[in-house]
């Protein structure tokens, strides 16, 4: 499932017809018809996205959405609000509700689901870094936790030179005035500038194809490890194939026109809060510390910091239930590459091991060097069946191809056995999970390596 979303709308119909959709498109589904009746299976199984219809809110004078977004914990959950027709004057009622998004209602099944998945997507990213965040915290390296949205939001600086539309009508819709109730400083810029928070990039204004390789030129710097500011894609049309591309190719929200100066500020302001987040987040020790942090020869996090990071998120599991996956991973007969090539190869063989684990894992999951040969990541939100997929083809990646080395090129085989703890329920510690990966890696070592053991007493 790609997540579980829970309705809440007091016309009856409108939640069957909806829940239907969205089964359809493989979402595990929960409804009500008010928050009184919703409320204790939201606390038991918190959902990943509420969805609330707008015209029943707007009745009530929004009562659910406030009482949601005061409660410590629900507050936290996306809230979308669903209406038939969007006016843009919605959206600035969204924004003073803190409502994630307005979508509307039973247009297009597919579009509805692929807006929710962006949504918790974005929020896997936001409570990534918060999780990273307070591990450095309780490291002693950050003093400060994360708040979305910030309390103190830095200039907001647009790159507008792809999307000179926008600037043009800039002085009349009302776009400056809006972002201005939360930033101090708006500049929508006419020409590249050094370090912007967001580009957008105009579909109408430089073509299709030129518009998609440009994505593309940013998403392969970004891989690089350039700097690149969010991108919002102002896209022509409704066509979800488009939107998929738009993504994929490094997009990190678009819009699509015709649309109104308040929803555009929404979506402006939101990858402007995210950029923040990430920049607080990356900055928050500088590049002495990072070597008590990070392995010094692969760049990978250290066995200090991937046990306190996996300690903080079994802790906050159990006030909002997630999975955790926990695998441990060792190259096999390791020894003799050092003894055969020398230390100097096994440090390159440890370092392309690094590369290829980090290529095959999502930027939300962790991935660090804790022993000599060995490995450690921990995914969130994946199920058993995801996390042994994952798993083998990891091993796959590091058995498929050799390793070169030296001049003229030579080659190393070698292969990596994983063990693997699923962990859905209550009960097991940081330290439960270590245990059962290592005894699923010894399993794996002792069936004949280059293979996936998952120990089933964690699930």
């Amino acid at each position: 499932m790609p997540g579980r979303i829970f309705i809440i709308d007091p016309i009856v119909t409108n939640r069957v017809v909806l829940k239907a959709q969205l089964v359809a498109e493989y979402f595990s589904v929960d409804i009500a018809c008010d928050l009184t009746s919703a409320r204790k299976r939201l606390r038991n199984t918190p959902p990943a996205v509420i969805l609330l219809n707008f015209e029943a809110e707007e009745a009530c004078g929004f009562s659910t959405c406030n009482t949601l977004r005061q409660d410590p914990v629900l507050g936290q959950i996306p809230r979308v609000l669903l209406c038939r027709t969007i006016e843009d004057s919605f959206w600035q009622s969204a924004y003073q509700l803190d409502v994630e998004e307005v979508l509307p209602v039973f247009s297009d099944a597919k579009l509805l689901g692929f807006r929710l998945t962006q949504i918790i997507r974005r929020r896997e990213q936001l409570s990534e870094q918060h999780n990273r965040q307070h591990t450095l915290i309780d490291m002693g390296f950050a003093e400060e936790g994360l708040i979305y949205p910030p309390r103190k939001p830095t200039p907001l600086r647009v790159d507008c030179t792809h999307a000179l539309r926008v600037l043009a009508a800039a002085g009349t819709n009302g776009l400056h005035q809006i972002l201005q109730q939360d930033f101090a400083l708006v500049e929508l810029l006419n020409k590249p500038i050094k370090s912007p928070v967001v580009q957008i990039i105009d579909e109408a204004q430089m073509g299709r194809d030129k518009a998609l390789k440009c994505l593309g030129t940013m998403k392969r710097a970004r891989q690089h490890g350039q700097t690149v500011p969010k991108l919002l894609f102002i896209t022509c049309e409704y066509d979800l194939e488009n939107h998929r591309r738009i993504l994929e190719l490094g997009a990190d929200d678009f819009i699509v026109t015709p649309y109104g100066s308040a929803e555009l500020a929404t979506r402006l302001r939101r990858l402007a809060w995210l950029h923040q987040v990430k920049t607080q987040t990356d900055s928050a020790v500088d590049a002495k510390l990072q070597l008590a942090l990070r392995d010094e020869m692969t760049g990978l996090y250290n066995r200090r910091y991937a046990l306190q990071y996996l300690d903080n998120l079994v802790k906050t599991s159990r006030t909002m239930p997630r999975s955790i996956t926990v695998m441990m991973l060792d190259l096999d007969n390791f020894k003799s590459i050092n003894d055969s090539y020398g230390h100097a190869v096994g440090d390159s063989v440890i370092c392309e091991t690094a590369r290829r684990l980090t290529r095959n894992l999502r930027g939300i999951d962790l991935v660090a060097r804790v022993g000599g040969e060995e490995f450690l990541v921990v995914l969130r939100d994946t199920s058993r069946a995801q996390a042994s997929q994952i798993a083998k083809r990891m091993c796959a990646k590091i058995d498929a191809r050799p390793f070169q080395f030296g001049t003229p090129k030579q080659c190393i085989s070698t292969s990596i056995s994983i063990g693997v703890a699923h962990y859905e329920e209550n009960g097991l510690s940081s330290k439960d999970l270590i245990r059962l990966a290592d005894d699923a890696l010894y399993q794996s070592k002792g069936a004949g390596r280059n293979r996936v053991t998952i120990i089933p007493h964690a699930a």
